[in-house]
C-alpha cells in the first residue's frame, strides 16, 4: 500500500506522486484508486489500488540503492555481449521485459545494453527509442532520489555508463 505523497515508479509511464487516494465507481463497483501526478508531464494516472502490485509499481529508489547500483553498471558487461549477439526481435523482448520489471537494476541494464550495442552498430529506430524512454525514467527517479536537477541527474548517468563501458 502507498501513501500519499509517495514518489512512484510506474514502469510504463515514469516517476509520479500519489496525490489522492480516493473512491472510484467503475462498472458499478466502488473501488479505491491512487491519483497519481506524473513528473515533467501534464497528465494524472488513475491506477485502482488493487492493480499496484500487478503493474509493478514502486516507491522510488533510496540513494544508497542508486550510488550503489550506479557505481556497479560493470556487472552488465557479460550480458550486454550476449545481448549483441541475439536479434533484433529477441533484444526487444528481453528489454520490454526488464522495463516492465520496474527494478532500478533493470532499467539500468537496458541503458547499458542498449548503450553498448550503439557502440558496435547503430540502432534501429525502435531501439533507439526505448533507449531515450527508459533513459528519461532513469534520470527522473537519480534526480528525485537525490534532489538535482534533470541535467545533473543525466550526467551521473552517463558518466556511470562510461566509466563502466566495455573496452
Amino acid at each position: 500500500m502507498f501513501n500519499i505523497g509517495d514518489k512512484v515508479v510506474y514502469p510504463s509511464q515514469g516517476i509520479g506522486i500519489i496525490d489522492v487516494i480516493e473512491e472510484k465507481e467503475l462498472n458499478g463497483e466502488k473501488i479505491k484508486c491512487y491519483i497519481i501526478h506524473l513528473i515533467n508531464n501534464t497528465m494524472k494516472l488513475t491506477l485502482p489500488i488493487r492493480t499496484a502490485n500487478t503493474s509493478n509499481m514502486r516507491l522510488i529508489s533510496d540513494i544508497k540503492t542508486l550510488e550503489n547500483s550506479l557505481k556497479h553498471v560493470d556487472r552488465f558487461v557479460a550480458e550486454a555481449e550476449k545481448f549483441s549477439k541475439i536479434n533484433y526481435k529477441e533484444r526487444r523482448s528481453v528489454s520490454k521485459i526488464k522495463i516492465k520489471s520496474g527494478t532500478f537494476d533493470e532499467f539500468l541494464e537496458v541503458i547499458f545494453d542498449l548503450t553498448q550495442l550503439k557502440k558496435w552498430h547503430s540502432l534501429n529506430s525502435s531501439e533507439k527509442q526505448m533507449l531515450n524512454y527508459i533513459k528519461k525514467i532513469v534520470i527522473e527517479e537519480i534526480a528525485q532520489a537525490k534532489g538535482l536537477t534533470s541535467n545533473e541527474a543525466s550526467e551521473l548517468l552517463d558518466l556511470s555508463i562510461n566509466l563502466n563501458k566495455l573496452s
